[in-house]
């Protein structure tokens, strides 16, 4: 795999800031499910964590990219998965075991054992949201045959590129909801292929979907904004009827076949709307360009805060979750705690390597 000169693009970091924000959110609400009564307050909460489950594949779209940006065809393999696994798998299994021991302790987990810690290791299980390295991975294992398929589909299709990269995942999608021997195009790795491969057509036309995001009317961006705000209605009655027992879903022919395309519509479309507000505002806040520099090491520490917080905090204060401060408190407070513990971190060389996976920062 030949590796281009690298530009930096100061997207990525606003890019990466906005999901980590979305990720926080959707562990927050998550605790809805502790609620057995569907309220307004609930209705409203599930919309929100539906409209900002665009977090994790924005995550996968900004990976396509920044990884397409480094490397492309003729892949030097042992370099690639040095460098690629290295950075994902140390932290993953220091981390790992961090989750292990406070989770023991936290009464989560039944015994702190070392059997327990492999199992968790191989199985992704230290913590809920680690299932996102599993994922992460597959894609850096598979990323020589995903670049092939990129670029062969590329050369064929040429102008017709997008339809005929999308187009079959889709089909397959579909397919799967149906037929069950194509149920794997249902699996996680499988279901965010379509947005690594996104990334993969954004970097590579950059400069061309610039151009366009900048000269888009105001008019569009509205009717943009409009259909995101519509389509989380589409799809988050699956969540409500699954935490409820409410039947909504099943009064819709192909509910779940109309989900699975208007959810990928709706992140795409988010997507677009993030990198038209990043390209035409060009906002300066360090703050936020921090949060998304810091963004991998938040995703590691903040269900330390997260489990912290509910078990031995949050009843001492009598704060529930059938309150909106609930939601509001448990947020800010993760995210300060996770931003502020990742900085000092970062600070040391030894604390930098649990996150970064080298000991080094160059």
């Amino acid at each position: 795999m030949t590796k281009p000169s690298e530009n930096w693009f100061e997207e990525i970091n606003y890019l990466r800031a906005i999901a980590i924000i979305g990720v926080l959110i959707i562990h927050t609400i998550d605790d809805t499910a502790a609620v057995k009564n569907l309220t307004g307050l609930m209705f409203s909460l599930m919309y929100i964590e539906e409209l900002v489950r665009f977090a994790v594949p924005m995550f996968i779209f900004v990976s396509g990219f920044v990884l397409y940006n480094k490397y492309r065809s003729e892949l030097p393999v042992k370099d690639f998965y040095k460098k690629r696994f290295m950075s994902i798998l140390i932290p993953y299994i220091i981390f790992s075991v961090i989750y292990c021991i406070v989770n023991t302790q936290l009464g989560l987990f039944p015994a702190f054992t070392l059997n327990s810690v492999i199992d968790s290791i191989f199985n992704f299980t230290a913590s809920g949201h680690f299932w996102y390295f599993q994922l992460i991975l597959t894609f850096y294992i598979f990323y020589p045959a995903i670049i092939a398929y990129y670029e062969i589909t590329k050369d064929r299709f040429e102008i017709h590129l997008l339809f005929a990269l999308f187009s079959p995942i889709l089909i397959m999608y579909v397919l799967g909801s149906f037929i069950p021997s194509f149920g794997f195009a249902l699996s996680t790795p499988f279901k965010y292929l379509i947005y690594f491969l996104f990334g993969i057509y954004t970097k590579d036309n950059y400069d061309k979907i610039c151009r366009r995001l900048e000269r888009i009317s105001m008019k569009k961006i509205l009717l943009l904004g409009s259909l995101i705000a519509s389509l989380p209605f589409v799809s988050m009655f699956l969540v409500v009827d699954s935490r409820y027992g409410t039947q909504f879903s099943n009064s819709i022919p192909y509910y779940y076949q109309l989900t699975l395309v208007s959810t990928n519509i709706l992140h795409i479309c988010i997507f677009m709307f993030c990198l038209n507000f990043l390209l035409i505002y060009k906002p300066k806040f360090t703050l936020l360009q921090k949060t998304g520099e810091y963004s991998y090491g938040i995703f590691l520490v903040h269900a330390l805060f997260h489990n912290f917080l509910l078990i031995y905090i949050f009843p001492r204060f009598s704060i529930f979750p059938t309150s909106l401060n609930f939601y509001i408190i448990l947020f800010a407070l993760m995210l300060t705690m996770s931003y502020f513990t990742v900085k000092l971190m970062l600070k040391n060389r030894l604390t930098s390597y649990m996150i970064t996976g080298k000991l080094t920062n160059n």
